[in-house]
C-alpha cells in the first residue's frame, strides 16, 4: 500500500514539475516562414538584438548576439543558430546595422536603423528595418521588423 501511495505521489509531482527543455518554436499561420522564438535568455554582460515581426501581431522572430556572433531563428519547427558571416556598421558597440548570418543552406540578412535612447542603458531601439531570409532551395522572403538592442 505504501509503495502505491509513494508511486502515485512521485507521478503527480513529476507532472507538476516545470519542463527543463526549451519550448519548441511555434509556427503561426500568417504566411511568414519564420516561427516564433520562445523567451530567450541573455547572459550577464552580453548584448543582443531582438527583432519582432512588425505589425499588429508582433512576435519574436530573431535574436542576434555578439558573443558568440550568431542569429537564432525558428524555421521548420526547430531553432537554428546561424553564424555571422558579414557585418557592416556599428550600433551601440556591436555590428548589427547590416549583418548577414548563414549556415550555407539558410541565410538571414538584417538591415536595421538603431537609435540610442537615454532610458536604455547600453541599448537602442530599432526605428526601421527589414529581415530577409534566403534558402538554398531558392525560397526567399523579406519582411519589415521592429526591435530592440538590449544589454544586460
Amino acid at each position: 500500500m505504501r509503495v502505491a501511495i509513494l508511486a502515485t505521489a512521485m507521478l503527480l509531482s513529476a507532472c507538476a514539475a516545470p519542463a527543463t527543455r526549451p519550448a519548441p518554436a511555434s509556427q503561426p499561420d500568417d504566411g511568414i516562414p519564420l516561427g516564433t522564438l520562445p523567451r530567450q535568455a541573455l547572459p550577464q554582460g552580453q548584448c543582443a538584438l531582438f527583432l519582432w515581426k512588425a505589425g499588429n501581431e508582433a512576435r519574436l522572430v530573431v535574436m542576434a548576439r555578439v558573443d558568440p556572433p550568431l542569429a537564432r531563428i525558428a524555421l521548420d519547427g526547430r531553432q537554428l543558430d546561424l553564424p555571422r558571416t558579414n557585418a557592416d556598421g556599428l550600433a551601440a558597440g556591436a555590428a548589427f546595422s547590416n549583418a548577414t548570418y548563414s549556415d550555407g543552406t539558410t541565410s538571414v540578412t538584417i538591415d536595421v536603423v538603431l537609435e540610442k535612447r537615454e532610458e536604455l542603458q547600453g541599448g537602442a531601439v530599432v526605428t526601421g528595418g527589414s529581415l530577409s531570409l534566403d534558402r538554398a532551395a531558392g525560397d526567399s522572403f523579406v519582411m519589415p521588423v521592429a526591435g530592440l538592442l538590449a544589454c544586460r
